[in-house]
């Protein structure tokens, strides 16, 4: 295995699993749906890595079949982070869901079509933790799923849940596709490149800015960049994490106790928790509240022993990782 494409490499995620690759000494190609931003990827994974890189790029947008075809051909494998992520969406879901879900369906195709076998999907923690049983549970797992029939659920969850459920099912009629799933709880660290306001250091932003005036009583799980990263391009190697979800987190934290931990690094982050009830009350108006509403109040905590058993996950403590997306982030904070 020597030729890995990496979708979205643009993206938080993206980046990494690029520079990863590439140190391990992999053969890389990317995707961006804007062939003009090839210079821009290849330039900040050289500044990263502070020395010059071989990258492939090709045009391809998750939503046309134009350019998957070239882009996957010849490849070894795939690792598919490409995916929209905005914080608070309230546009048409279907804008949202469609790329996620076609999306990923669209490069399976294409990989099934050119002999590529291996797959590693990125997912999210969202495509668990809105379990049907949500009011019974505390401790998720790999068996739990998304209710895609929850009234509450936000259109990026949605997307998501859908994004791995097709994933799995054309994994079910097209056996010879090996296919793992990534499950990262919200991810932070440094990014490569400039720093963008979107996706989960949105969350971090709005606190360390008190855009959040209040801590909601909400828990979080939050996992390091580089560890995501890390845990792909491990799966990717090891064929024991074949046919599996993996959850990959660091911990899960009560918002308000995140909150003083970014305090303790001179930011000045909201710690007052107010009451469950009034903060639901208050996610009917507030687009950026509505997404959590069903997990409000609820003590929820993830397994993570498959990644720690399969592909020996050790994650970044989770104080290194609040110091370093601080740092990151200084220049737009």
């Amino acid at each position: 295995m020597n030729k890995i494409l990496v979708t979205g490499g643009t993206s938080y995620i993206g980046k990494h699993c690029i520079a990863q690759l590439l140190e391990k000494g992999y053969s890389v190609r990317t995707t961006t749906r804007d062939k003009n931003k090839s210079e821009m990827i290849k330039s900040d994974v050289e500044e990263y890595l502070k020395k010059e890189i071989k990258l492939e790029v090709f045009e391809a947008d998750l939503i046309k079949d134009d350019g998957w075809n070239e882009a996957i051909k010849g490849c070894d494998a795939i690792i598919h982070v490409a995916g929209p992520f905005p914080v608070g969406y309230d546009g048409d879901e279907k804008e949202l869901t469609s790329p996620h879900e076609d999306g990923a369906m669209r490069v399976f195709k294409y990989a099934k079509e050119n002999g590529v076998n291996r797959i590693i999907l990125t997912s999210s923690i969202a495509s668990v933790w809105m379990d049907s049983d949500l009011d019974l549970l505390t401790n998720f797992d790999e068996k739990n799923w998304t209710d895609l029939s929850n009234q509450d659920l936000d259109a990026y969850a949605k997307g998501k849940t859908l994004k791995e459920k097709a994933a799995w099912d054309f994994v079910s009629k097209n056996e010879s596709i090996q296919l793992t799933s990534i499950l990262p709880s919200v991810v932070l660290g440094p990014g490569i490149g400039q720093p963008v306001r979107r996706g989960s250091l949105e969350f971090f932003l709005m606190l360390i800015n008190k855009e959040m005036p209040v801590a909601p009583p909400f828990k979080v799980g939050i996992v390091d960049v580089r560890d995501v990263a890390k845990m792909h391009i491990a799966a990717l190697e090891n064929d024991k994490s074949i046919g599996k979800r993996i959850i990959v987190s660091e911990n899960t934290y009560w918002v308000k106790d995140f909150c003083k931990m970014l305090n303790e690094i001179g930011h000045n982050a909201p710690t007052f928790s107010p009451p469950v009830f009034l903060v639901k009350f208050m996610a009917n108006f507030d687009k950026t509240i509505k997404p959590i509403k069903p997990l409000l109040g609820v003590d929820i905590n993830f397994n993570t022993d498959p990644a720690k058993t399969i592909l020996n996950f050790q994650p970044t403590p989770i104080r290194d990782t609040i110091k370093d997306t601080s740092n990151y982030l200084k220049d737009i904070s």
